[in-house]
């Protein structure tokens, strides 16, 4: 099974998030194949210039794609969403929780209508677009 790697922009409401992908490919036809699971890991707080390669290797986006394929299994897609603001060093989800203060700590959350299962959908839904799209435009260059 191949696999499509890679780091994408994509739009979420009025917001752009960086998503690393790790996807399953059909080996025949370069088209996305269906994953026996998705692991999706909203990456958290900054911590840059530590020196530590360890520290310095888990806040890559790439990386955490890598190790959650290398953990779960070949067959699963790998999701890695970085927040799109930070308050300092913090991330900060504001789509995905309707109600927040000016620093992006919730008010409250009421979980009617499902909306940060709506958001996480409409963004892995976005991102399989820009995904298929490169693709598509990667197998008609070859």
């Amino acid at each position: 099974m191949d696999r499509w790697t890679g780091i994408l922009k994509v739009p979420l409401y009025n917001t752009y998030y960086r998503v690393a992908a790790s996807l399953c490919l059909s080996p025949s036809s370069k088209s996305l194949s269906v994953p026996v699971a998705n692991a999706i890991f909203f990456n958290g707080d900054k911590i840059d210039g530590t020196g530590n390669p360890v520290i310095e290797r888990l806040s890559d986006l790439q990386q955490i794609a890598e190790i959650l394929v290398s953990k779960f299994g070949n067959s699963i897609n790998a999701w890695v969403i970085e927040a799109p603001v930070f308050n300092g060093p913090f991330a900060v989800y504001k789509d995905f929780i309707p109600s927040v203060k000016e620093y992006g700590e919730p008010k409250s959350y009421d979980a009617d209508s499902f909306p940060a299962s709506s958001s996480i959908v409409l963004l892995l839904w976005n991102c399989l677009k820009e995904v298929l799209s490169i693709v598509r435009s990667t197998c008609l260059v070859r």
